[in-house]
């Protein structure tokens, strides 16, 4: 820019006015060299830009497929087991090959597109003098340009002109930063949209669950099951049962508020209710974090946490809590459901949400997770999702889910 301006009044300056006669006008320009370049590299970038803004969707697509790439590959290094099993090698092999031609191919675009942008580059670097000849032209033929002051002027023009195709020069980095820029903002579109408007979620500090006229949708609003008015009492015990398909998950989702799709509101003590999913999350680290997760490890003491191990029959893992590992590799699925059982324990929440939590278990370690929970726990409120029917005895009350309505029933003991 500095270059640009000082070299401008210099241009301006040295250059001169043009002046000439058309259809009975006369015409002045003052400053016509500075202006000539300018309008020349407003062509030029023009003509490059028309030619070359292919380059920013194949470098937009580029990153599209590579991530793509990206996220196939750590699909297969979390699911890698299931795929030995399945001996699926060659359908991997396959989808990879596919990510890869993606990839292939439009790498190929971006080559071919980045050398015409570098083609127009060069053809104007090529007769960038030209216009400027033509524009001293008519000072040449009236006698008015000396060898000196033409010196002065391409020095000056030469200095305007390459300040000016700085952007013709770095159109390829410039294109690169666009595609970037064009994903970044529709990121930040997406995080930045208002939820749907459909079912809200209001916190409380009541020790019950209230719903009010609850219907679960599908996002294009078919409905899956209209729930209406429950109250959960404090300390009440619900089994929430249906074939599958029927909401059970979702109406968890709802409550969560994964779940936007429907109407109604729910209200709870949000800061004191815990969600048990089917497949449990055990961050890498030490188990001591992998058990007090979402907390910190410091927030409970070694004793309370070899208690709850020793609870939810881990036991064995009660010397290892400050050994670093892939917990989430090391413990079975079923010891991932314990151990999420046991972070409930050491949590103790008012209201507790469990979605098959246990459904990886064996009948007998099911009954002792029950047992644990409600001998630790007896004044919460828990919504438990299950398919068997021996988890009957340890509800009292009882949602089915089925036909597109609710039915609320008391269990029998």
């Amino acid at each position: 820019m500095t270059t640009l301006f000082s070299f401008a009044v210099v241009l301006w300056n040295i250059g001169g006015v043009f002046s000439f006669d058309w259809h009975g006008h006369h015409f002045h320009i003052p400053g016509y060299l500075f202006l000539g370049a300018v309008i020349t590299t407003l062509t030029a970038s023009g003509i490059l830009e028309r030619f070359g803004s292919p380059l920013i969707g194949a470098n937009y697509r580029q990153q599209h497929f590579d991530a793509d790439l990206r996220a196939g590959l750590m699909d297969i290094r979390r699911n890698s087991e299931q795929i030995a099993f399945y001996g699926g090698e060659d359908a991997e092999h396959l989808r990879l090959s596919g990510y890869l031609t993606h990839i292939a191919t439009n790498w190929r675009s971006v080559v071919r597109y980045t050398w015409r942008v570098n083609f127009i580059a060069e053809i104007y670097t090529g007769i960038a003098t030209v216009p400027l000849w033509l524009m001293l032209a008519p000072k040449a033929m009236a006698h008015a340009l000396t060898f000196g002051l033409y010196s002065q002027i391409n020095s000056a023009y030469t200095q305007v002109r390459i300040s000016l195709e700085w952007f013709i020069f770095n159109y390829a980095d410039m294109a690169t930063l666009r595609s970037v820029l064009q994903r970044l903002g529709e990121f930040e579109r997406t995080v930045s949209q208002q939820p749907e408007t459909g079912i809200e979620r209001f916190a409380s500090e009541i020790p019950s669950v209230q719903i009010r006229d609850l219907t679960l949708c599908l996002p294009d609003t078919k409905p899956i099951a209209r729930i209406g008015n429950l109250t959960l009492e404090s300390g009440e015990r619900w089994l929430l049962r249906g074939p599958s398909g029927s909401g059970k998950s979702t109406f968890l989702r709802a409550l969560a508020g994964l779940w936007r799709h429907g109407s109604g509101a729910v209200s709870f003590n949000m800061r004191q209710a815990m969600f048990l999913p089917q497949r449990s999350y055990v961050p890498s680290g030490t188990l001591r974090q992998a058990l007090s997760y979402p907390a910190t490890p410091d927030r409970y003491e070694t004793l309370s946490c070899q208690r709850v191990l020793e609870a939810v029959n881990l036991a064995g893992y009660s010397h290892r809590l400050d050994e670093i590992a892939d917990w989430g590799d090391v413990l079975s699925p079923g010891e991932q459901q314990r151990l999420a059982v046991a972070r409930a324990l050491l949590f103790r929440p008012a209201i507790l949400f469990l979605d098959e939590a246990t459904s990886a278990l064996d009948e007998d370690n099911e009954r002792r997770l029950y047992e644990a929970l409600l001998s630790a726990l007896p004044g919460t409120t828990f919504i438990s999702v299950a398919h068997r029917d021996a988890l009957c005895r340890f509800h009292d009350h009882e949602i089915v889910l089925g036909d597109g309505n609710a039915v609320f029933s008391v269990l029998e003991k």
